[in-house]
């Protein structure tokens, strides 16, 4: 009898550490993702490199649970199609800007005025733009938003402890709910 209550007590034990608490939330979908999004406002910015004939975009980011704004700056992708959102671009320094001519940037379509070869016309929330070359529209464009997932080796590091505290959580609980039998069947042995 004694090795069908040990059975039993282990298999819930078992059972109660891979369904319970800690573990089980700290390798939750997503638990260190954070969102990325342009910040508002993006204070867009567009540069031309007329070597590479490449667009230089750079904006202001923010993250989910940060109040820090960070400057960011990428490279509009080389076959003028536009990456569709969510995605995180190959970002470069900042300073890359520096020698850089700036694109002409105006608020609304109804300023265009083919002023320049290359300008751009910003979205009405900021966080997109309009790429023209002349009077012939090269593309549309939305500033990146995405989820950065680095919180694997986090949660790495922190399952054996979430492995002890729920071990220890579902022992103190088979303890206390499996005691009465146990000082019933070593009271009825003596």
């Amino acid at each position: 009898m004694k090795s069908a209550s040990i059975s039993w007590l282990s298999l819930l034990l078992v059972l109660a550490i891979l369904s319970s608490g800690c573990t089980v939330a700290l390798w939750e979908r997503d638990r260190f993702a954070r969102y990325h999004q342009p910040a508002t406002p993006s204070n867009l910015q567009l540069f031309h490199s007329p070597e590479a004939d490449d667009i230089l975009v750079r904006y202001d980011e923010k993250r989910d649970g940060s109040k820090k704004i960070e400057p960011r700056a990428y490279w509009l992708r080389g076959d003028g199609e536009p990456a569709g959102n969510p995605y995180k671009p190959q970002f470069v320094p900042v300073k890359e800007a520096r020698l850089l001519a700036p694109i002409p940037l105006l608020d609304s379509a109804d300023s265009i005025a083919p002023l320049a070869d290359l300008y751009a016309v910003a979205g009405t929330n900021g966080h997109d733009f309009t790429l023209y070359s002349g009077e012939n529209q090269a593309g549309h464009f939305e500033l990146p938003e995405y989820m950065e997932t680095d919180g694997r080796t986090k949660q790495v590091l922190l399952t054996p402890l979430a492995v002890i505290v729920d071990i220890v959580a579902v022992a103190v609980i088979v303890a206390l709910t499996s005691a009465p039998y146990l000082l019933e069947n070593s009271n009825t042995s003596e």
